[in-house]
């Protein structure tokens, strides 16, 4: 482990902690393991017994022996429920700052885009502030996009599915051609279909052709139709993706919360859900599948989406490294590349959830996308 550590937010235990916790957890176990095996074994050792050939020899009680062993087991025990009882309180010490600091600040947040905008306030003091901010800042989006889409590509190229973290978000295309889909049969008739979104391409509102950008960026935060949404659903379609269909989604930035609305959507079959870099704390996760947020801790976009307070994600995080005041190094996909690699050789990988793992070969299939009649 370097000195740039990972931090795990882990909504299903209730725990905050870092890489030395789950390292110490795991030396910890071994440990415990290898003296309950020594503890059994000398347990079946019996007493020596007086032999005509060998002067009978002293009885040995392992006794004391046995009862040390058992308090250093019990001394370990504990000390695993201490370290348990240190990630709680942390984790109640995080959910005390977003009472105390981000939800006033989102409150507030909100309330000036609403007096600014014209836009009620009545939702302010609501669960969702930052997502009425979105909505007033997008009450003018359209809510009808049509979107045209093309295909890239070599149709021979083929893939194994992923088998790590860093594989996946090293997937995630560039923002040219932003969508790549892998679709894996599994012989009987059925299909596993792997989804990756790029992030924002145009940092603009709206008068482009582009549908990955800003105009987007608010209305997918908002919960409203965006034109990049629409770009991914054609895609799918495109693919031969069918609703009901088993897909795994992985998306950075606007991606990630593209990624997040179609797992939350109830259109697809979500088998799992890893998002990079991505402003996701206006959604809440309430499927039954695996949801991994990776964020730098001074990447300034994931706290657009708001505090994640109860949002279902198991949210991994650490700093970018990329030095103070490098906005677009923190944010860049490369560095959650590193970020990913390094966590799929952490001790605390096999406490996560795993991500779902299809077999055999898909064709990769890459489209691109324009604002335009569809």
């Amino acid at each position: 482990m370097s000195d740039n550590v990972l931090w795990i937010h882990d909504p299903q235990t209730l725990t905050v902690c870092d890489e030395y916790v789950y390292a110490l957890r795991n030396t910890l176990g071994d440990i415990n393991a290898r003296l309950r095996s020594q503890a059994a074994e000398l347990a079946t050792i019996p007493a020596p017994t007086p032999s005509l050939a060998i002067p009978a020899l002293p009885p040995v009680d392992l006794g004391p022996a046995l009862h040390a062993l058992g308090a250093v087991v019990e001394d370990l025990e504990w000390l695993g429920q201490a370290l348990h009882a240190y990630a709680q309180a942390t984790a109640e010490h995080e959910r005390a700052r977003a009472l105390v600091w981000s939800e006033p600040a989102e409150r507030a947040l909100a309330l000036w885009v609403s007096l600014s905008t014209g836009f009620s306030s009545d939702e302010v003091w609501g669960e969702d502030p930052v997502g009425h901010a979105a909505r007033a800042l997008g009450e003018h989006i359209p809510r009808h996009h049509s979107v045209t889409i093309r295909e890239h590509g070599d149709e021979t190229v083929v893939t194994q599915a992923p088998r790590t973290w860093g594989e996946r978000v090293s997937r995630i295309p560039d923002t040219d051609v932003p969508i790549r889909i892998e679709r894996y049969p599994d012989g009987r008739g059925h299909w596993s279909s792997e989804v990756y979104i790029a992030g924002t391409h145009e940092w603009s509102i709206g008068g482009t052709e582009e549908p990955f950008d800003m105009e987007s960026n608010i209305a997918v935060v908002a919960g409203l139709p965006a034109a990049s949404l629409v770009s991914v659903h054609r895609a799918m379609a495109r693919a031969g993706i069918k609703p009901g269909e088993r897909v795994t989604f992985t998306g950075h930035s606007q991606g990630g919360l593209i990624a997040a609305r179609l797992a939350e959507s109830g259109r697809y079959r979500t088998t799992g859900l890893l998002v990079a870099g991505s402003p996701t704390g206006t959604l809440s996760v309430r499927g039954d599948y695996p949801a991994i947020a990776l964020r730098h801790s001074d990447d300034v976009v994931p706290p657009l989406g708001g505090s994640d307070r109860g949002s279902g994600f198991v949210t991994i995080e650490r700093d970018s490294g990329s030095g103070v005041g490098n906005i677009a190094g923190a944010h860049e996909r490369e560095g959650y590349v590193d970020m990913a690699r390094d966590l799929d050789s952490s001790p605390a990988r096999p406490h996560l959830p795993d991500l779902p793992r299809a077999e055999g070969v898909a064709q990769v299939r890459t489209f691109s996308t324009v604002r335009g009649t569809g």
